[in-house]
């Protein structure tokens, strides 16, 4: 703190050369006036520091010692300011950089969105541009628990907003209400409930309407499984009326799945020269200055920004980019007997996986895999477990006629 008081109201490093030093020192001390960094050159000299106000302090002490008193050096804003009163231009680009700090510091250029789900980032920013807060606008304009509101408004499973603003930074925390996702409820409308594919079934469990098939059937694709109309019979198991109902019912069934896959020996690949190339860009808003050289063909091309910022909270509406490039090229390749094996046996493997993940079960795998010196082929079948069942319109017959006796 010391030290910047002193570079603030300006300090001389002086010489004190004379007979009577000691003399001086104690003067000096006598009228409180500091001599910092003090140092003996010799025993008629000594250095020192002293500020400027202490400097003009020394003409009755310099009468009464007779000491000779030189200038070495001078340190501070009023020498900077005195040296530099020819140069213009220099104070009115400083003048222009606080002014334009000053400006920047006004606006807003980032916006932030934290805790949100369901709801994403750009959708959020979208919405709040069309309600005029962008990026660049005066913060002065800007309420934080208008955006709040606007923001719940908007998003009825958004419970509770933070805006907060921070230097020129925008930081929105959200969130969002847990609901249980229950399925819809089902069409209460008479229904059957038909076949999509061609299999054996194995599981049916029914709750609600006729079925048609059982466990062990065969089934066509469709073949209608489970009825939705109802006959009520009498006594005398006579249909006296046909009921329609929604039919509801899970089933199972087993079939085959055909699996063919051909992967060629030889392929084309990449691979690095070594060769690098590497330049920079600078953004600000729409202007775009990129020095580096560009090569389409050949090349990869790999570009990271970041962001510039005064302090952590003081966001510039600038940025720095850096493009590195790679240069490769291509090659062709044969695989051996055990790599085209292994990758054609990889490549089953994620299929079935992606069968499982809609819920197919894999009972038996029936691939085989034949390689020549040119491809190699996988093909066979694979033993599903799939649940099926389509809900169709049911057609509802006419009514049988009602019967009536005659008293005898």
């Amino acid at each position: 703190m010391k030290k910047y008081t002193g570079f603030r109201n300006g300090y001389v490093r002086v010489r004190i050369y004379g007979e009577q030093t000691e003399r001086f020192l104690n003067l000096c001390r006598a009228r409180e006036i500091r001599i910092s960094d003090l140092r003996r050159e010799s025993e008629l000299s000594l250095t020192g520091c002293l500020q400027i106000r202490d400097f003009f302090r020394l003409a009755p002490i310099h009468r009464k010692t007779k000491v000779k008193i030189h200038i070495l050096e001078k340190h501070g804003l009023p020498f900077f300011f005195y040296r530099s009163k020819k140069r213009k231009a220099f104070f009115l680009g400083l003048l222009l950089c606080v002014g334009l700090l000053l400006f920047l510091s006004g606006r807003l250029w980032e916006i932030d969105v934290e805790g949100n789900v369901r709801n994403s980032t750009p959708e959020i920013l979208d919405f709040l541009e069309q309600k005029g807060i962008r990026h660049g606008m005066a913060k002065g304009r800007l309420s934080c628990s208008e955006i709040a509101a606007e923001i719940r408004k908007k998003y009825p499973d958004i419970t509770w907003v933070s805006a907060k603003l921070e230097g020129t930074r925008l930081l929105l925390t959200v969130r969002e209400g847990i609901f249980i996702q229950t399925t819809e409820e089902k069409d209460k409308s008479a229904c059957d409930i038909m076949a999509e594919r061609d299999g054996e079934i194995i599981k049916m469990i029914t709750r609600s309407g006729l079925p048609r098939k059982k466990v062990g059937d065969l089934c066509k694709k469709g073949e209608i499984l489970v009825s939705g109309i109802l006959e009520l019979k009498d006594d005398s198991q006579e249909v006296v009326k046909y009921e329609a109902v929604h039919a509801d019912a899970d089933i199972y069934i087993k079939r085959q799945k055909a699996y063919y896959h051909e992967i060629p020996m030889i392929y084309e690949t990449y691979e690095w020269t070594g060769k690098k190339k590497k330049g920079i860009y600078l953004k600000a808003g729409r202007f775009y200055l990129e020095i580096a050289d560009r090569t389409k063909n050949g090349w990869y091309q790999i570009a990271e920004e970041q962001k510039m910022y005064l302090t952590k909270s003081f966001q510039l509406p600038c940025s720095i980019g850096y493009i590195t490039q790679n240069q490769y090229r291509k090659i062709k390749k044969e695989y051996t007997r055990e790599e085209v094996k292994k990758l054609a046996w990889h490549t089953l493997q994620r299929y079935e996986e992606k069968l499982m993940q809609k819920g197919v079960q894999i009972s038996a795998n029936n691939v085989k895999i034949e390689i020549d010196h040119k491809t190699c082929v996988s093909k066979g079948f694979l033993e599903i477990i799939e649940k099926i069942g389509e809900e169709t319109p049911v057609e509802i017959p006419e009514q049988p006629a009602e019967r009536t006796t005659e008293d005898g």
